[in-house]
């Protein structure tokens, strides 16, 4: 078929030619095209194929790195919860041995060094430094550091080595302005072993002299704040117990009148408190006698019994040392003197 240019203008032509085929050629044809058409199916699975294989590839890679990169993170948060729990035992070991060190405050500074090491060492633990500091009075506070090595358990794999660990606590000696549990014996603020010796006689044989400060006044106190007669069992119950009260300084407090340590109740609790520390309070003045007799308490000092003797009704002794005490209590700012009981707080 041809196809003549229109309005007189050239044009190529274009000639169409249709082949047809009929008998041997035709089922040939067929064939041939059925061979080609399963060859291009055959390339393309493969190329389908390969680049499955090639996806597949790097899905692993990218597998294998992100477990790697969990792995990581979960030893990193297994070794850091590791390193925590260690600190916090190292707080523990330093918090406790600052308290034992600050029980010798503020006069035996090289007790509390020793102190404090020890009872770290018992801990599990090491004290890398022991500094003082002055809060109300010199040397009344204590400051320990310790130190510890802590391995990893995964990131070692990772070069991680051994981790410092490392705690610090502070704690001071507070004079005792508040006691619990305090005996009814009074003391006079004048006693020689409370300001001799450049300061306490800690540990120094001390006698102790129970005598008429007063009509009716032989300087037992009612530690619990109340007047009148106490009676023999209440005062033997403060003896052996303390008095189940809070008691705080300065305070004006009644006497109980009459020379009750000469009964047998007295006396029985005072033996069974040889070889103890009782807190007695101090007073520096009196006033009125007999059932108004008061007192003025201005702190408390720790005292060990070795032994007592009463001579009837008009004096008798307790003989033992003052000792430094730490007692249940509350702290105050400022104390009448070093000799005076203490309290351990942690300030730090």
């Amino acid at each position: 078929m041809s196809v003549a240019p229109r309005d007189g203008h050239r044009k190529s032509l274009v000639r169409v030619t249709t082949i047809t085929r009929s008998g041997d050629d035709a089922s040939e044809f067929s064939a041939l095209n059925e061979s080609m058409a399963s060859r291009l199916h055959g390339f393309a699975s493969t190329a389908v194929r390969s680049k499955a294989r090639a996806q597949s590839g790097q899905v692993f890679a990218l597998t294998a790195i992100a477990m790697v990169a969990l792995c990581g993170i979960a030893g990193f948060a297994v070794d850091v919860g590791t390193w925590y729990r260690a600190h916090r035992s190292q707080q523990a070991i330093a918090d406790a041995a600052a308290l034992a060190a600050a029980d010798n405050l503020p006069t035996n500074t090289s007790q509390a060094t020793t102190d404090a090491n020890t009872y770290a060492s018992k801990n599990g633990g090491s004290v890398s430094s022991v500094t003082f500091s002055t809060k109300y009075s010199a040397n009344d506070t204590v400051t320990v550091k310790t130190t510890a090595t802590a391995p990893p358990i995964f990131l070692r794999v990772l070069g991680v080595k051994n981790a410092s660990v490392g705690a610090t606590a502070t704690a001071t000696a507070e004079p005792l302005s508040s006691a619990y549990g305090a005996a009814p014996f009074a003391i006079y603020y004048t006693q020689p072993e409370l300001n001799g010796c450049s300061g306490p006689c800690f540990g120094v044989s001390t006698t102790l002299s129970y005598n008429k400060v007063g009509p009716g006044g032989f300087e037992i106190i009612n530690i619990d704040g109340s007047s009148g007669g106490s009676g023999q069992t209440i005062l033997a119950g403060w003896i052996a117990n303390g008095c189940s009260c809070s008691t705080a300084t300065p305070v004006w407090l009644w006497g109980d009148s009459g020379a009750k340590y000469n009964s047998s109740e007295v006396n029985n609790a005072l033996s069974a408190k040889i070889g103890k520390i009782l807190l007695f309070p101090v007073y520096d003045q009196s006033q009125a006698g007999g059932s108004n007799m008061q007192y003025h308490v201005i702190a408390f000092v720790g005292f060990k019994v070795t032994g007592f003797k009463f001579n009837g009704s008009n004096n008798g002794t307790i003989t033992g040392s003052f000792q430094k005490t730490s007692w249940t209590g509350s702290g105050g700012p400022s104390s009448p003197g070093a000799y005076s009981a203490t309290t351990v707080q942690l300030t730090g």
